[in-house]
C-alpha cells in the first residue's frame, strides 16, 4: 500500500481519484490548494503526489520546485494532471522526468493506473 497525496482544487477530481486509489489499497490524502499540499507533504511523507497543474495562488511548476527543494520530498514521484496545460510546456519546466509524469484530463483509467504503478514501484502492497 502506497501513501498518495492528491493536490487539486477540483473536489470532483479529488473524489474520483481517491475512490480509484483507495479501491486499489492505497492510503489517500487530499489537499485543495498548494500551500495545504506542501504542509501535508511534510507530515504524510507520501510515496506519490498527484497534482493539478493550474491551481489558485501557485502553478504546478512552483509547487514542484518547492517539493524538490524540500529534503523530505526531494525524490517523491509526482504525477501532474491538467486539462488546460500544454504537456510539452510542463515537461520543459520540470527537471526530473525520471520521477515525474504528466497526464491530460480527462484521464484514461488504464493509463492512470499504469502510470501510478510505474511511479510507486514496489510500494503497492
Amino acid at each position: 500500500m502506497a501513501k498518495v497525496l492528491i493536490v487539486d482544487d477540483d473536489f470532483e477530481i479529488v473524489g474520483l481519484l481517491t475512490e480509484i486509489l483507495s479501491r486499489e489499497g492505497h492510503q489517500v490524502e487530499a489537499a485543495y490548494e498548494p500551500a495545504e499540499g506542501m504542509r501535508k507533504v511534510r507530515t504524510l511523507q507520501p510515496d506519490l503526489v498527484i497534482m493539478d497543474y493550474h491551481m489558485p495562488g501557485m502553478t504546478g511548476a512552483h509547487l514542484y520546485e518547492s517539493l524538490r527543494r524540500n529534503p523530505s520530498s526531494h525524490e517523491t514521484p509526482i504525477l501532474f494532471l491538467s486539462g488546460e496545460a500544454d504537456p510539452e510546456q510542463i515537461l520543459g519546466e520540470i527537471a526530473d522526468s525520471r520521477s515525474s509524469r504528466f497526464l491530460s484530463k480527462p484521464v484514461k483509467l488504464a493509463e492512470f493506473r499504469r502510470v501510478v504503478a510505474e511511479l510507486i514501484g514496489g510500494k503497492d502492497g
